[in-house]
């Protein structure tokens, strides 16, 4: 018996196969898999072409007895796993696990069945799973309605606050002058077409910015990241009282702006300790893709 894990992102697809015990036998990455993104079609054939070169790079049959779970966003919801669950019909996954990305991102961070997990990407999420399965969450709304404390939230606060100044509404910033050397713009009005046209990826990109000026000591780039942690830290302290943890526990700091802006992080763990004395704040143990095999292990 083989497990084979996939993380199906709306950027790129991750998958994992390995032997029933978790040992890691083939890896591949392909392109996005989220039909929402890319439609139905593309969808079935990225999670086709994954499974195909996994058990080719492993050296099995693909006929082989495989279990299978799917990580991917919005596979919470009934609607969508129907649609991905006739996909799977198409491609023979049979013997399968569907979940949301949050859950497998969860099990792979911890590398258990139970923690919270703060994921801030270009959105942002909370999600936690106690010590009886229960589920709880906070954030994830998208981009219209939430996603408070995510890059494109950072990134969008960021802009409003050139255009506050420019025109005397605001306090004069550094990430005026930052953001359109990145950009190559010449004057902030050249941003309203700028914005308009940009993918939601692209305006989130500009985050780094805002944090490259926060620490330089910026009034108004500081306030924007403090912001953040603060909303995040809001949302883990609802996801926390919304479950039941016996035990000591893991908090985990997952996606870009986390892991990859040190002091963001330390931000929300400041924050996080007022929040609970019993938790572990820490960084992922593997990726998401590994975690959808850990929960295949577990529930297949």
């Amino acid at each position: 018996m083989y497990i084979i894990g996939i993380d199906g992102g709306g950027t790129k697809t991750v998958g994992i196969l390995s032997t029933e015990r978790g040992q890691l036998l083939a890896q591949v990455q392909s392109g996005p898999a989220n039909y929402h993104v890319v439609g139905e079609a593309a969808t079935q054939a990225v999670l086709e072409s994954v499974v195909k070169a996994l058990c080719n790079k492993a050296g099995i049959p693909p006929t082989s007895p495989i279990r299978f779970c799917l990580g991917m966003a919005g596979l919470g919801r009934a609607e969508d796993r129907k649609v991905i669950g006739q996909i799977c019909d198409e491609i023979g996954i049979s013997q399968r696990i569907l979940t949301h990305d949050a859950h497998i991102a969860l099990i792979g961070g911890t590398g258990k069945q139970e923690g919270v997990i703060v994921i801030s990407g270009t959105g942002s999420i909370v999600y936690g799973i106690d010590v009886h399965g229960e589920e709880a969450r906070a954030g994830g709304w998208g981009y219209l309605l939430g996603d408070e404390g995510s890059g494109y939230d950072i990134a969008i606060k960021g802009l409003r606050a050139v255009a506050r100044a420019d025109d005397g509404r605001g306090s004069p910033t550094q990430l005026t002058n930052r953001i359109l050397n990145n950009l190559e713009l010449n004057e902030p009005n050249e941003l309203i077409r700028w914005v308009h046209a940009a993918s939601r990826d692209a305006i989130a990109q500009l985050a780094e910015i805002v944090f490259q000026v926060a620490e330089t000591g910026d009034t108004l780039a500081e306030q924007i990241v403090n912001s953040a942690a603060d909303e995040l830290a809001c949302a883990v302290d609802v996801v926390i009282k919304g479950l039941e943890f016996t035990m000591p526990f893991d908090v985990v700091l997952s996606g870009g702006n986390l892991v990859h802006q040190p002091m963001f992080a330390d931000k929300l763990r400041c924050r996080l300790g007022t929040i609970t004395q019993t938790a572990s704040v820490v960084l992922p143990r593997h990726e998401p893709a590994y975690g959808a095999v850990l929960l295949a292990q577990v529930n297949l």
